[in-house]
């Protein structure tokens, strides 16, 4: 039987079939007229290389059909093709490959299925890092649960930012002159604090200095909370080396469950940077519990004991934007300041329906489950 690229919504797969399809007329299964054909055999290898990521489903809570996992996963199959016609490829193309001798049935499209990484047994990279999120704040010095293949897949988040390069930094308020002229803070009092002044922060404990920017002025006046019409003084700060910095704002390559290797491996750690990313840009629940830092500050320990310079994270304050934290405090030059007045301060929420967090963390010690954080807007 022979299929055409109308049948598919997946890019890979619609290209696929124009490149290597080697006749023209109707399609077996989306009936399409005079477009190029290929034989659903030929599609076999792919279609086993994501298969992979699946099993059977052991119970029936657990599973849900495999055509309806694949849709939802990766958009197989064009939305015009019927649910049937799609089911009937999907076993023409599997099944194609079929040998009664190796004991196996024949792929029945709509038998319940699982994400390997559903397996009760195995916990995906990012589950493990919710769950140290949880444990850690009990136990400060647990061990960050991250093996040495995960220090190297880091290096797929990773970005050099040149000497010259400028930032912007906010600080509240401003200076007064010998007028009672209003002047923005400069120098050494818009840079990092000194050592006595610095409190705990994302990337840092009480004491520790390191230096907080914004890759543009809105999402550094943002990041320090001013209210309706505060003033805030900005900065711009010149890096004065270049420096190696994990970009948790990345776009990661798109993975390709058809051609791609180790795919599940692979979107394990696009799923792991990405939670990695919002625990870097996760407001305080509470002003005073500093604890919900304590993850964050471990990552940063973890990122720069393995050679890097500085994070970039997405803003939860200015969404689109990020910011960046530099583990050297002199590693920029402080630029042109100015003073700007806050005049529009806009707010959105949600009612809170998610249980306490105590009761969650003694959910999670007593069960062993993983907490999964929904966040704050």
């Amino acid at each position: 039987m022979f299929c055409c690229s109308n049948c598919f919504a997946h890019l890979w797969l619609k290209n696929y079939v124009n490149e290597h399809g080697d006749r023209t007329g109707v399609c077996d299964f989306c009936e399409s007229e005079d477009v190029r054909l290929l034989s659903v055999d030929e599609l076999a290898g792919p279609f086993q290389n994501m298969l992979s990521m699946y099993l059977v489903a052991d119970t029936y809570e657990s599973g849900e059909p495999l055509l309806d996992l694949m849709q939802w996963h990766w958009q197989v199959f064009d939305d015009d093709l019927s649910e049937n016609k799609q089911a009937a490829l999907l076993e023409e193309i599997v099944n194609s490959e079929w040998d009664d001798d190796n004991g196996e049935s024949m792929l029945n499209a709509r038998e319940l299925y699982m994400p390997k990484s559903s397996q009760w047994f195995h916990n995906t990279h990012g589950d493990t890092w919710e769950q140290f999120c949880a444990d850690v704040r009990e136990d400060p010095h647990i061990t960050i649960p991250f093996d040495e293949f995960i220090a190297e897949e880091l290096g797929e988040s990773e970005e050099t930012l040149r000497a010259g390069t400028i930032f912007s930094r906010a600080r509240p308020g401003f200076t007064l002159d010998e007028n009672q002229e209003r002047l923005p803070w400069s120098g050494t009092e818009i840079g990092a604090p000194p050592a006595d002044k610095a409190n705990a922060g994302r990337a840092n404990v009480e004491g520790q200095v390191v230096l907080y920017v914004a890759d543009e002025e809105k999402t550094a006046v943002s990041e320090v909370r001013p209210a309706l019409g505060y003033y805030v003084s900005v900065a711009n700060l010149i890096l004065n080396r270049d420096c190696r910095a994990l970009d948790l704002t990345k776009d990661l390559p798109e993975v390709n469950p058809f051609a791609g290797e180790s795919i599940g491996w692979h979107i394990e750690i696009r799923d792991l940077l990405n939670r990695l990313g919002e625990e870097m840009s996760r407001p305080l629940e509470r002003a005073d519990d500093k604890t919900l830092y304590v993850p964050c500050q471990r990552l940063a320990d973890y990122i720069r004991e393995n050679g890097y310079d500085g994070i970039r994270y997405p803003s939860a304050l200015n969404p689109g934007g990020s910011s960046i934290v530099f583990f050297d405090p002199q590693i920029a030059d402080a630029g042109d300041v100015k003073l700007v007045k806050v005049t529009e301060v806009k707010f959105e929420y949600q009612v809170d329906d998610e249980p306490r967090l105590a009761d969650r963390l003694k959910s999670v010690s007593e069960s062993g489950t993983t907490i999964r954080d929904s966040g704050t807007p």
